[in-house]
């Protein structure tokens, strides 16, 4: 199921080309940036050559299409699913517990979801830089696998539960290893006409974990959502580490790295067999051409960056940006929506929470398909305003359950929106606006703290909503009325438009954008 639902998507979303490689789009861009003929963003904007701004597109062979695959299952995939897994289990968890005669209370039930977010960040920040820089891509998520197999059998076998929380923080090692080593190997391996479609393979298979760890374990599906059953769960992500490391190494490694660590050969060798001989040499070039362009160049240390000045502007909007995946309360919906429906007396909440699995791959696909339609200012604003009123409307849902029918059926519609606005704004948006605002120099630095920022809040948010969601009914998502309410604001006053601009027009946004005690 997976891989069917994988394979058909690539398919879809990759754009077409034409007899020149571009797609029809790409062909009315500008290059990104004049200074470099190369420039590998995560936004998925072409990239071309300085001497004539055309290339050739390259070509999707067997081996591309089995590598893109096979990581987006072995490792785009565990994100999702450690992140939608406990969210159907807690009743049943819980139960097996309570009846083993041990305690497992909400404040335990919490600090264990949320130790994810612990993981996440170690391995996000520490995991690329300690193994990536002498293992590779391709190795690091190999090896990334040990702790996939460790977080499966504390979390199945746990004699109490915080044995269960520190399986959390090593799957969470896994999914942050994931987020930060994924995008940059689909970027090197793909044929830079279709870069920006293969790119959203990873969050695709991100949704798509969630939604089979979601059905998984809805006990209504009679599949291992039971007190008999559940241990089973955390096997699964087992099986798709197995497929990885079987079949990655047969793979080959990111032609950068390769022509960074072994030089010209070896990298030109792996863009015949992910490409074609007929655009090696000239991927090759453009490689060379990258690195000599950012051989002079000093990159900022995160000291650095936040003493230049003429930063500060982007490293603002750059870690708000950060703060609005989580602060939205996305997570709070993906993490706790079960709890969420049995307060609101929903009949079949684990059934709910799947559904809405559904909806968030479906939306996605769309989303990363169209964003490009819409400026990404447009897109914010539009998903804020959608998801204030969605939030309310959830609220309302809880406040009247007493008074009014199909109020159940009212807190599925508003959570539906919560998801559906959130896929098309903050959730593409987010993990590529630091690459379009910072300049070559400090893009790396601004990545990782924006990394850091992510899972630090991922953390608090998974923490602290079940004990909010468990005294402050039922006003408990006026809390993110609120926080949407000010990310619609700074979004209007002070994120620019950056759909296609040069690095240079977005600087001279920033400085005729008026920023308090910045500008004062």
């Amino acid at each position: 199921l997976i891989q069917v639902l994988l394979a058909n998507s690539f398919i879809w979303l990759v754009p077409h080309k034409n007899d020149m490689g571009y797609t029809t789009q790409q062909q009315q861009r500008q290059p990104s940036n004049e200074n470099s003929p190369l420039l590998f963003v995560s936004s998925g904007d072409s990239e071309t050559s300085s001497n004539d701004g055309k290339h050739e597109g390259g070509t999707i062979n067997s081996t591309l299409v089995i590598t893109i695959l096979v990581v987006t299952i072995g490792s785009s995939f565990q994100f999702g699913y450690a992140t939608g897994v406990m969210n159907n289990s807690e009743q049943f968890i819980v139960q097996y517990f309570h009846d083993q005669g041990k305690e497992y209370s909400l404040v335990a039930w919490g600090t264990t979801v949320s130790s994810y977010g612990i993981g996440g960040l170690i391995g996000a920040v520490v995991g690329p830089k300690v193994i990536g820089e002498y293992c590779g891509r391709r190795a690091t998520l190999i090896v990334n696998n040990i702790f996939l197999v460790l977080s499966s059998l504390f979390l199945a076998f746990a004699p109490v539960w915080w044995f269960q929380a520190i399986g959390r923080i090593f799957v969470g090692i896994v999914a942050g290893v994931a987020t930060a080593v994924v995008p940059t190997y689909f970027s090197e391996i793909s044929p830079i006409a279709i870069r920006g479609g293969i790119g959203t393979m990873h969050q695709l298979g991100i949704t798509i974990g969630i939604l089979i760890s979601q059905a998984l374990s809805t006990p209504s599906l009679n599949l291992l959502g039971s007190e008999t059953r559940w241990k089973w769960l955390f096997f699964v992500p087992v099986a798709c580490g197995l497929l990885e490391v079987l079949v990655l190494p047969f793979c080959p490694e990111s032609p950068s790295y390769l022509y960074s660590t072994k030089g010209k050969a070896a990298a030109r060798e792996a863009i015949v067999k992910l490409q074609s001989e007929k655009v090696a040499d000239q991927y090759v070039e453009y490689i060379r051409e990258e690195v000599e362009s950012t051989e002079g160049e000093n990159k900022l240390t995160v000291l650095e960056l936040f003493r230049d000045k003429h930063l500060r502007k982007q490293l603002i909007v750059g870690v708000t940006v950060q703060l609005m995946m989580q602060f939205s309360g996305i997570d709070a919906v993906l993490y706790y929506s079960t709890r969420v429906f049995y307060q609101a007396g929903v009949a079949d909440p684990e059934l709910a929470t799947t559904l809405l699995g559904t909806i968030n791959v479906l939306v996605t696909i769309f989303a990363v398909k169209y964003m490009d339609v819409a400026g990404r200012k447009t897109l914010l604003k539009w998903s804020w305003m959608g998801m204030i009123t969605s939030y309310s409307l959830l609220t309302a849902s809880f406040i009247l359950k007493p008074y009014v029918n199909l109020m159940d059926q009212l807190s599925i519609v508003a959570t539906t929106g919560v998801i559906i606005f959130f896929a098309f704004g903050p959730g593409c948006i987010a993990w590529f606006i630091i690459a379009e605002i910072f300049p070559l120099r400090a893009r790396d630095t601004a990545m990782a703290i924006g990394i850091f920022i992510n899972w630090v809040a991922n953390w608090l948010v998974a923490f602290t909503f079940p004990i909010l969601l468990e005294y402050t009914q039922p006003f408990t998502f006026l809390v993110f009325c609120g926080t949407t309410s000010f990310f619609l604001y700074f979004t209007i006053n002070y994120v620019p438009e950056t759909k296609g601009l040069t690095m240079s027009q977005v600087t001279k946004e920033f400085a005729n954008t008026y920023f308090p005690f910045i500008d004062g």
